[in-house]
This record gives C-alpha cells, sequence and structure tokens, in this order.
C-alpha cells in the first residue's frame, strides 16, 4: 500500500506542543496522512510521560493510521537529533553516543534542522545518524526547501555517502502546517515497515512544488530552478515585510 507521513511532530507532551496524539491523528488523517513519526523534546519528558508517549502511541494506531513514537535530543554543540522509534530517555548528551542509543532501540537517527548550526556538523556525529533534515519546515519555511540547504547536505554527503535526506514538519501548531510528505509503498501499517523502509531508503520526499530521492538527487536544471523559485520566494516575503511595516 501507497502510505504518506510526516516527521518530527510534537504533541501536548511537549512544553510547545498544542494537540494531544489523538488530535494530531484527527487532523493529520483529515489532511490525507497515514502516518505520523512523533519527535517530542526530550527535556520535556519524564518517566510518567515516557509511558505516556508509548502508550498514546499504540492506543492511537490501527489499520488506518500509524503513529510511531519518537523523542528529539538536544546534545552538546546544540546538535539535534530525533529519534524516530525511540521511546525511551537517553541522559547523555554526546551526539554520538545518542545515535548509538536511538539504534539500540532500534531506530533511525535523524540530525534535526542543521541550519541551526549552519549546516555544519563534526565528522562523528555525520557518521553516526542516518538521516539529516534537508528541509525543516518549521526552520526553514513553507514551500520549497532551501538552495544552501541542498549544498550543505552534499557536503554532509562528502562525509557520510550512505547518509540519507529527509524532509520533516516539525509540528507544534496547526498554522505552521505545510504539506510535504514521505510517501513510501509497505506491505502493512506497522511501525516496523516503516521504520524498515526510512531505514533502507526506501521512500521519497512529495510536496506540491518539490519532490527528490532519499539522497536528495537533482539535475542541474532542477537546482537552477530551485534557486530561482526560492529567490522570488525571498523576494516575496520581503515585498509582504515592506507593505505590513507601511501600514503598521
Amino acid at each position: 500500500m501507497r502510505i504518506r507521513g510526516a516527521l518530527h511532530v510534537h504533541s501536548k507532551l511537549s512544553r510547545d506542543g498544542t494537540l494531544t496524539i489523538a488530535e494530531l491523528v484527527d487532523w493529520y488523517r483529515g489532511n490525507g496522512y497515514q502516518f505520523l513519526a512523533m519527535g517530542e523534546h526530550a527535556e520535556d519528558l519524564d518517566e510518567r510521560k515516557e509511558q505516556e508517549l508509548s502508550q498514546q502511541s499504540m492506543a492511537n494506531s490501527n489499520d488506518r493510521f500509524c503513529v510511531i513514537p519518537g523523542i528529539e535530543f538536544a546534545g552538546n554543540n546544540d546538535i539535534h537529533i530525533v529519534g524516530i522509534g525511540a521511546a525511551c530517555l537517553i541522559r547523555g548528551r554526546d551526539p554520538v553516543e545518542v545515535a548509538r542509543e536511538i539504534h539500540g532501540q532500534g531506530g533511525f537517527a535523524v540530525l534535526a534542522h542543521p541550519k541551526r548550526i549552519g549546516w555544519t556538523c563534526p565528522s562523528n556525529v555525520l557518521l553516526a545518524v542516518d538521516a539529516a533534515e534537508i528541509w525543516n519546515v518549521g526552520y526553514d519555511g513553507k514551500y520549497l526547501p532551501s538552495p544552501k540547504a541542498m549544498g550543505g547536505f552534499r557536503r554532509m554527503q562528502q562525509v557520510n555517502p550512505k547518509l540519507l535526506a529527509v524532509a520533516s514538519h516539525d509540528f507544534h501548531r496547526t498554522a505552521s502546517f505545510y504539506d510535504v510528505a514521505i510517501e513510501m509503498d509497505v506491505p502493512s501499517l506497522h511501525p516496523e515497515a516503516i521504520l524498515t523502509n526510512l531505514k533502507q531508503g526506501v521512500y521519497r520526499i512529495r510536496s506540491a512544488f518539490f519532490n527528490c530521492d532519499p539522497e536528495a538527487r537533482m539535475s542541474g536544471t532542477k537546482r537552477a530552478l530551485l534557486r530561482h523559485l526560492s529567490q522570488q520566494l525571498t523576494n516575496m516575503r520581503k515585498a509582504r515585510t515592506a507593505l505590513l511595516g507601511r501600514f503598521s
């Protein structure tokens, strides 16, 4: 079956989330999604909330929708890693050890919002994680990924050729939503099937104006088009800001 999913989603278990997991499922189902991969802030979880994350993920999964538990770990040097499929807290802050612990839980380790660290990351961290967010809607904006992100990802791949690209929502509230999905074919709507495809890079990143494979391969023509459209978006945002400033 063909399914669409959203990665790095925060519920009310995180301090800045606005919907419960059940409400997120209803809302995302209404927008044509079949799975969510959570990314709750580790610093907001205690033992009770950790159990709640696992229980609510399971309780809100069925043959029509799947919720995969996940935790966003803030490590040293402001490096954040989302452990998709990780439901147990990791106490250390060393990003390499965090990635190892995520793998020990059977999870998929994603370098979160690399824009925040200027697309620079120690080599040992890049070799430890499975993927990097080439497009984080919360940090990079709606409609298109940044050409700088694509360049940054290419540099990271020079260190770790096996590094995969993902797009993530970093969802906190409905107003910030943009419809960019991870699409894949799975034999069943089950966390293990989805995690297997993520780990093996068997999916596509797709939105209304952009799509790519897990290696973010693009032709020269598509890269040029992305740069052009991104510049147009930047110009439109600047014009909007100027107009709002005039009438405020």
